[in-house]
């Protein structure tokens, strides 16, 4: 696989591009505020990059996990998304939902929570709790597993993503490819991707390795203060939603602040740098 570049040294583009909102326009004639290089147009960009590999590398293997549609299984399990990815989320069901169904996908996060509490008050603790980034990944390695509930943008009738085209990094990449991770005594370990994938070298044989999309994206997720990283917390969609609705607008795709999407990724550290020495 070619290796995927920094972002720094990802071309500019001006906004003659489509648009992050998936309207088909171009961004300059439909978001004309945003900025081309802010980091949800190089998230969009990203994803188009990941996209590309899975289908260049399905094109030329014979072997392929057997994801399907309308197989949701993997769409129970608790994983985190970072910010950026949940408000396109949040611009595409603004786009291409209803307000009837806006609002049912936050009362149904609030039931989750709910669920979550009741059935796993560990990784409750972890969400609700202020915990640092290592923290939370350490919470989720020990206590994370299958919820008892889906995510709240799957349609469960017919087992299919509602928001398939801005789904997220994680979404689009687990059991499709692999990468590595851990120690390598974890590496090796059998352990299932899910109940149809076998996990280990034999999920290796049959997917391509992104492990070079890993530093790209958390360059994405996550904001530069001078040479450093600082880690941003990331949630999973509904705790995300339950934030949103909690402390933003109400039960409203609408975002206050838009500073992923007009700001430049460069504008938007140092404006984070700034709240972070604060």
């Amino acid at each position: 696989m070619p290796t995927t570049p920094e972002i720094n040294t990802l071309h500019q583009t001006d906004g003659n591009q489509p648009c992050f909102c998936g309207s088909g326009r171009k961004m300059r004639l439909c978001h004309k505020n945003a900025s081309p290089d802010s980091r949800a147009a190089h998230m969009v960009r990203f994803y188009r990059d990941v996209e590309q590999t899975i289908s260049d590398y399905r094109a030329d293997s014979p072997k392929q996990p057997p994801c399907r549609e309308g197989c949701s299984s993997c769409c129970s399990d608790y994983f985190p998304v970072s910010q950026v990815e949940f408000e396109l989320l949040l611009v595409y069901m603004e786009r291409h939902w209803s307000k009837d169904e806006i609002v049912q996908a936050f009362e149904q996060s609030e039931k989750n929570l709910e669920l979550l509490k009741q059935e796993n008050k560990e990784m409750y603790a972890s969400l609700v709790h202020p915990i640092d980034r290592q923290g939370e990944l350490h919470d989720i390695r020990h206590h994370a597993g299958r919820n008892s509930f889906p995510c709240p943008l799957l349609d469960v009738e017919n087992g299919r993503c509602r928001v398939y085209p801005a789904r997220p990094f994680l979404c689009r990449t687990h059991g499709s490819t692999h990468t590595f991770y851990g120690s390598w005594r974890e590496r090796l370990q059998p352990e299932k991707v899910c109940e149809y994938i076998d996990g280990g070298r034999a999920h290796r044989k049959i997917t391509p390795n992104i492990a070079d999309y890993w530093n790209p994206y958390e360059q994405l997720a996550d904001v530069r203060i001078g040479e450093k990283r600082q880690l941003l917390r990331q949630y999973p969609i509904f705790y995300w939603i339950v934030l949103y609705g909690r402390h933003g607008g109400g039960y409203t795709t609408e975002l206050g602040n838009l500073d992923n999407f007009n700001l430049s990724i460069g504008e938007h550290n140092a404006k984070m740098a700034t709240h972070t020495s604060s």
